[in-house]
């Protein structure tokens, strides 16, 4: 999929998100060293959905660095899961998987 676009919100402007159908892998240009960014996930279906940020690299002891899993809730489930720099690869980019994607939206914001 490509890149999903950050909707951007500063403290004298407000937005709404702005949502889009999730993907199997979602990805997002990462945050750098600047400014604050979260995505959004949304599912209106009736079971649960995991949502697994990929973290790339390896720690200090050679093991994979560990992805951070979330549940999201069924039917009127949201998470608000903020983007850390570490999370994204060599490239700039974060990965952010979910086990199904029917009848889950995501959307991606930055607030300057």
């Amino acid at each position: 999929m490509a890149l999903i676009a950050p909707t951007v919100m500063s403290y004298s402007t407000a937005a709404l998100p702005s949502f889009t159908a999730a993907s199997a892998s979602d990805t997002f240009q990462g945050p750098g060293t600047e400014g604050q960014y979260f995505v959004v996930y949304r599912n209106t279906n009736a079971a649960t959905r995991t949502i697994t940020v990929v973290v790339p690299g390896n720690n200090n002891y050679g093991q994979a660095n560990p992805d951070p899993q979330y549940t999201l809730a069924a039917t009127t489930g949201e998470l608000w899961i903020p983007i850390h720099p570490i999370w994204q690869d060599s490239t700039g980019v974060v990965t952010i998987t979910t086990s199904a994607q029917t009848n889950v939206t995501v959307a991606y914001m930055k607030i300057q």
